[in-house]
């Protein structure tokens, strides 16, 4: 406003100059020259209000882009992403167009969280300037956009997409946990574990690879495949260092043991479990419960027996 306000004064004082000069013309400063200088006074007082108008109307490039940083860095991301599509509006064809527009959808994305704006601004991104070295960023970011907003098909495209053109194997990894992910939350469990184990194959053990495990024994109990769960949860026991991590494994296989009636199995594994600090008598309790079950399950032969003497 500062500055809109300067040169609006600055408009008014030279048109007040051109028109001062052309009333002094047209006094009569000389008829001789009238004729001849008539054409180049005006053509004259034309282009200097043009030049104001132009100044006074339109920020330059540099300063639109200062004013969008000094916003971005002052925590004001609403101006920002402002000042930048004001920028690519004026200025579509500027060689810094593909960058301002990686910054605008960065900053919608990342700190307005408004997803489908920043959508459409890496899409134009990636469609006008193909080019551009942030292109890999920017679909990347497209993905993590369509996820946020529960487009999941159209998430995992863009992650497909990308795996070809990445080199770094955990970073390769990293997406396909991802694109795992998203198909376990679309309740493609067949899918899902398929795409989990890509992350676990031909590799260590690393935060990933157990993140990759504890799913793979999740959805193999969800779709009662003990047998599958355990070894699953048992990678996890064997090498996690996050003792809360290795209680989710173990109370993992107590379930899959307990639904396949192994109750010697479910409480050693119970006896083997740190207690929880929270709740130190939960694997005494669990254990009592286990010990009752497999008690009333042994009765039932004998009660059938009974049954049928009768």
């Amino acid at each position: 406003q500062v500055i809109i306000k300067s040169r609006l004064k600055t408009t008014r004082r030279v048109s007040s100059l051109i028109v001062f000069q052309m009333g002094i013309f047209r006094a009569g400063v000389g008829a001789r020259f009238r004729r001849g200088a008539s054409s180049t006074i005006a053509t004259i007082a034309m282009i200097l209000l043009m030049v104001v108008i132009l100044s006074t109307f339109g920020c330059s490039r540099g300063e639109l882009l200062e004013q969008a940083q000094q916003a971005w860095d002052n925590g004001d991301y609403a101006a920002a992403a402002g000042h930048y599509e004001t920028f690519l509006r004026e200025k579509p064809q500027s060689d810094e167009a593909a960058s301002v527009r990686f910054r605008v959808a960065t900053v919608c994305s990342r700190d307005l969280k408004q997803y489908d704006r920043a959508i459409e601004h890496f899409i134009r991104l990636i469609e006008d300037h193909p080019k551009s070295p942030d292109i890999p960023a920017a679909r990347l970011r497209l993905a993590e956009c369509y996820a946020a907003v529960g487009k999941r098909d159209e998430a995992i495209s863009e992650y497909e997409s990308l795996l070809p053109s990445l080199t770094d194997d955990k970073e390769r990894r990293r997406l396909r946990l991802n694109i795992a992910e998203l198909y376990y939350e679309k309740n493609d469990l067949r899918q899902a574990v398929v795409e989990y184990r890509k992350v676990v194959e031909n590799t260590g053990y690393d935060e990933l690879a157990e993140r990759a495990y504890l799913r793979i024994g999740q959805v193999h109990y969800l779709r009662d495949n003990f047998d599958d769960a355990v070894p699953a949860y048992q990678a996890v026991i064997d090498n996690t260092r996050d003792p809360l991590v290795k209680r989710v494994a173990q109370s993992g296989k107590v379930d899959c043991y307990e639904r396949v009636l192994q109750f010697d199995l479910a409480i050693k594994t119970l006896e083997e479990m740190v207690p929880d600090s929270k709740s130190p008598d939960s694997n005494a309790k669990r254990i009592a419960d286990l010990r009752e079950q497999q008690r009333q399950r042994s009765l039932v032969p004998s009660a059938k027996l009974d049954w049928a003497k009768r």
